[in-house]
């Protein structure tokens, strides 16, 4: 009797839920599609002066002596589509003794001290005059050899241009300590998302 009752539920379950499954199936529904969905990834892609890579030598300067002063203006643009953060820094910076005269070899030991001698300072020259003016801001300002921390330039949108000038100067207060040294450096620019 008791295995009969189990059965008989058993069924009445079974019916039940074939039932209710018929009924879930009978809503009204509509599907609708969006085709041809795409993402496009932007771009940033730096170019100084006009150059990409860029390839130039932006610095020869020789015979240089206490009181040598001159600057670079560089045109950098974002030829990307998306806007980004500009940073520039000196890299692989080497001194070296060069040609040591007399006068420097009075003074002891020559190993190279242009790069801790010789000043720069840089900005972003809105009207490349080579003067810090206006709402010019310097970024940097210091020895050659401590240009290595990161400058922060400014802000460049896709499309748009940047002018950034490094000024040289030695000071007049440098003596024979330079004396045919020789200082060579890269110039680094970045351009980070933003």
């Amino acid at each position: 009797m008791i295995k009969r009752r189990a059965i008989i539920a058993f069924l009445a379950l079974s019916m039940v839920a074939v039932m209710s499954s018929g009924v879930l199936y009978a809503y009204f529904n509509d599907t609708e599609t969006s085709s041809g969905n795409s993402f496009t990834a932007g771009t940033i892609d730096l170019t100084v002066d006009a150059q990409n890579p860029w390839a130039s030598t932006e610095f020869t300067a020789e015979n240089l002596v206490p009181g040598s002063t001159g600057f670079k203006t560089m045109l950098l643009t974002n030829a990307g589509n998306s806007p980004g953060t500009l940073s520039g820094r000196l890299t692989n910076i080497n001194n070296g003794p060069g040609s040591t005269s007399e006068p420097e070899a009075l003074l002891g030991t020559d190993s190279g001290e242009l790069g801790s001698s010789m000043m720069i300072t840089v900005w972003v020259d809105s009207n490349s005059n080579g003067l810090v003016d206006g709402t010019e801001t310097t970024a940097y300002s210091g020895t050659v050899n401590s240009a290595t921390t990161s400058w922060n330039l400014g802000s460049l949108a896709g499309g748009a241009t940047s002018k950034v000038s490094i000024k040289y100067l030695i000071p007049t207060s440098v003596g024979n300590e330079i004396q045919g040294d020789i200082c060579t450096f890269s110039i680094e620019y970045t351009l980070t998302q933003t």
